[in-house]
């Protein structure tokens, strides 16, 4: 038997109808395009292969900073667990791994 959903599991949400699975090989961007008009507000909910070394970026093409060295990029992160994103955003990966998968569940925001 199922458990029957109940608001007082913290924490959980339902399945989105919004999901992407993104397959990154080393130092190839991929990237995806939020749906909507940029009136539409989402909650972007980020999961990683375990122990990828994956950088996300907002609008613009990611880099991977090179070993020894500090790089600072507006809206790079690695590895983000949650953002707020727009329709209309291009989010972009990569991973200077052999592979890494990214899962991408969007939530639209009430606004």
């Amino acid at each position: 038997m199922t458990i029957v959903y109940n608001s007082n599991y913290e924490g959980t949400t339902p399945f989105s109808d919004s999901a992407y699975q993104v397959a990154l090989g080393a130092a190839v961007s991929q990237s995806i395009t939020i749906p909507g008009e940029n009136t539409m507000q989402y909650q972007a909910l980020f999961s990683y292969t375990y122990a990828s070394n994956v950088f996300v970026c907002k609008n613009t093409a990611p880099t991977v900073p090179l070993g020894g060295t500090v790089e600072d990029q507006q809206y790079n992160e690695f590895r983000p667990e949650k953002r707020y994103v727009r329709g209309g955003d291009v989010l972009h990966f990569i991973t200077p791994d052999t592979s890494a998968y990214v899962g991408v569940s969007l939530m639209k925001l009430q606004g």
